[in-house]
């Protein structure tokens, strides 16, 4: 592992542990509950790199004739840095292989993520190394209830996204190319350092959508493993299955946010579909990869009670009843303000739903001091881990096990007990 050089240390001192806005995120070590003085501050702000990197899985081709365009990009009246094809292209073309978009891109042009562009027949990622927002969270914030409670971890996020949620969280950095959003310097061979310094256990790739950052996440988690550090990824689960299959080589745990259980769903509000997804998650258990899922329960849109006992009914039948289940509370944002935020009684029967069908782990995110933001034992019953918004009150797992009644607990757990908790958490981009 390289160690940070003179120069970088340098670079690194502007922003000072403070916290300092850094497009959609900031680090801000005085919240977390231990000694953080010797970690050193983040890279300062930088203009968005003109350098690229090599995508990974594409195919390159000359084409005859003009392309259409619109074959790929739906909406072309989209206000974007880069035009989509406004006028016939010939060839050399290429195809991104990494998402079910599959888009066809012509020369000089992008993808619908925005950040992968052809140039003259081959596929570059702009985005590489080039995070827009950074950040040390709880790993509950993610959230992951059964990996590591209590863990830091080092949150990174560039611009784009493969999909367009109409209620996303995060869109003023994954709706737009990365010439909009303010970028740094963080090569993957320095992750680790500031990891470490940082006091964080984990790195986690998050906040806007980590398959459009592949190239970058890959190289990332390949080498801060080699430093014992632990690797998550929130992602929305629209993935093709090869680099899928590659990814959870690398990683440690994946958080997929099932956006609802009705491909109309993911059509009308999320631009996507639905089957990959399944797919990504029925891969993922199946690797041995530590899976969570969570399900954003939008008022008028997802919340059929029918459709939610379906999703329930369709964990326990083709993944597992073992796989924490997560509903979320929704709260108005992007192009979604006319809705209101979801009961919580809508989401309190989701879950009481959900157990009924077999889930053995479901959670009620979004909505500090509900009981089912704590973990219980499926066979005594008692609280086995207890939280307080973020913070780990309670930890009773021992050697993976119920400290009561010795029922094994699937997840990645401490051998004794969890860091301390963070006591606060300050304003930043929210997770998926």
């Amino acid at each position: 592992m390289r160690k940070l050089t003179r120069r970088q240390m340098l670079k690194l001192g502007a922003l000072g542990c403070a916290g300092i806005g850094l497009g959609a995120g900031f680090i801000d070590h005085q919240w977390w509950e231990r000694d953080l003085s010797a970690a050193p501050p983040l890279p300062t702000p930088s203009p968005p790199s003109q350098w690229a990197v090599e995508a990974r899985f594409y195919t390159s081709f000359i084409g005859e004739g003009s392309l259409n365009c619109a074959a790929c990009h739906e909406d072309t009246n989209e206000s974007l840095e880069v035009s989509y094809c406004h006028t016939p292209h010939t060839g050399p073309y290429v195809q991104c292989n990494l998402c079910p978009h599959r888009c066809v891109i012509a020369d000089g042009e992008r993808g619908r993520c925005r950040v992968r562009e052809n140039r003259g027949g081959r596929l570059y990622s702009l985005v590489y190394g080039n995070p827009c927002a950074v950040h040390v969270d709880p790993i509950e914030k993610k959230p992951f209830f059964h990996f590591l409670p209590g863990a830091a971890a080092l949150s990174l996020a560039t611009a784009g996204c493969n999909l367009r949620c109409l209620y996303c969280q995060n869109w003023t950095i994954s709706q737009v190319p990365p010439e909009k959003t303010s970028n740094i310097s963080l090569p993957p061979e320095v992750v680790a350092d500031y990891a470490q310094h940082a006091g964080a256990q984990v790195i986690a790739y998050t906040y806007s959508e980590p398959t459009v950052f592949y190239e970058y996440m890959m190289d990332t988690a390949t080498l801060t493993r080699k430093a014992n550090l632990r690797n998550v990824v929130v992602t929305a689960g629209f993935i093709n299955q090869e680099p899928l299959r590659a990814l959870c080589d690398v990683v440690d745990a994946i958080k997929i946010d099932l956006k609802g259980y009705s491909e109309t769903f993911y059509r009308d509000v999320c631009s996507g579909k639905l089957e990959p997804v399944l797919e990504a998650i029925k891969t993922i258990y199946d690797s041995g990869t530590h899976l969570e899922i969570v399900n954003l329960v939008v008022p008028t849109l997802n919340d059929d009670l029918e459709q939610l006992r379906d999703l329930a009914r369709w964990l326990v039948r083709e993944v597992s009843p073992d796989v924490p289940l997560h509903f979320s509370r929704f709260y108005p944002q992007y192009k979604l303000t006319n809705l209101p935020p979801t009961p919580v009684e809508t989401l309190t029967t989701a879950r009481n739903i959900a157990m009924e069908e077999g889930v053995k782990f479901v959670y009620v995110g979004n909505v500090p001091g509900h009981p089912g933001n704590n973990t219980y034992c499926p066979r005594c019953g008692r609280p086995i881990i207890v939280r307080q918004g973020f913070a780990v009150l309670e930890y009773h797992i021992k050697d993976g096990a119920c400290a009561y009644c010795g029922e094994p607990i699937p997840g990645v757990w401490w051998p004794d007990k969890p860091p301390r908790s963070p006591v606060e958490m300050p304003p930043g981009p929210a997770d998926q």
